[in-house]
């Protein structure tokens, strides 16, 4: 991938932590240019102090990419330091858990704003640049935007909102020589910590999927990039992922049936 991705100006939103750090990593030492966004100022700072063996291919841009105007702010940099961008990845997102009825509103819109408007804003802001260079846009989903699941319902919501997104402009920009693409990551490890928001809209530690085959973030980074360089629209990261995809849109009613009665097992073992 090294001929693809050599001085390439690649900017991956949310990547101060997780799979976004090791996506930039992988993509510095393929020879990439990359621009590393998160709105946490001192993992960005460690991030300087990590990485300052490739500071001439670097930039920081801290700042919240639901804020269309700080994604603009954001393009308008890139373009002032390295004259160009060829690849969005928009890796930035939350999750949150609880059933709907005790969710806050606010639980929910920090979700929906950071997982649906943080993936429309950068693409809207960084579509005529990524025109000039036949570049490409890469949307991160998750194997719950297949079908809604119990206690994850705004996350299942945004997450199934980013493919209507990835289908919608893949037709509109085909002409460009640009290409769309949308990622189902499975269980990816992640970092000690990550943290999710409560239904009362706390961040608490991500639970343990100790019962999930997790994948490293090496693998899942590499995965991403090799999408990106073929051109593939969709690609599903797992088996459970195309299991589910598949179960969700052939037997829908049966794996509705599955889903229940998994929850009911849940329900039952708690009390």
């Amino acid at each position: 991938m090294k001929d693809f991705y050599k001085n390439k100006v690649v900017l991956i939103t949310g990547s101060s932590m997780g799979i976004g750090k090791e996506i930039a990593l992988q993509a510095l030492n393929l020879g990439a240019q990359v621009v590393i966004n998160g709105r946490d100022l001192e993992r960005l700072e460690n991030m300087k102090n990590e990485l300052s063996s490739f500071h001439e291919n670097l930039l920081f841009l801290p700042g919240d990419v639901s804020d269309y105007s700080r994604n603009v702010a954001m393009v308008n940099t890139i373009i002032d330091k390295f004259g160009r961008l060829d690849v969005l990845i928009t890796n930035a997102g939350l999750s949150c858990y609880g059933e709907l009825e005790e969710m806050t509103s606010d639980t929910a819109k920090q979700t929906i704003d950071c997982n649906i408007y943080g993936s429309l804003f950068p693409a809207r802001a960084a579509l005529s640049e990524l025109k000039k260079t036949k570049g490409n846009i890469l949307f991160i989903s998750s194997i719950a935007g297949f079908h809604g699941l119990p206690e994850c319902s705004a996350y299942s919501l945004s997450k199934m909102a980013i493919k209507a997104l990835a289908q919608s402009l893949s037709v509109e920009v085909y002409k460009s020589g640009m290409t769309i693409g949308i990622a189902y990551v499975g269980f990816t490890e992640n970092d000690p910590d990550k943290k999710t928001l409560s239904p009362i809209g706390q961040l608490v530690p991500v639970p343990d999927r100790a019962s999930f085959s997790r994948v490293s973030k090496k693998t899942s980074a590499l995965k991403l990039l090799k999408q990106i360089k073929s051109g593939k629209f969709s690609n599903t990261h797992s088996l459970l992922g195309m299991l589910s995809e598949r179960m969700s849109r052939y037997f829908p009613s049966l794996m509705l049936y599955i889903i229940k009665e998994k929850y009911k097992r849940i329900r039952i073992m708690r009390n």
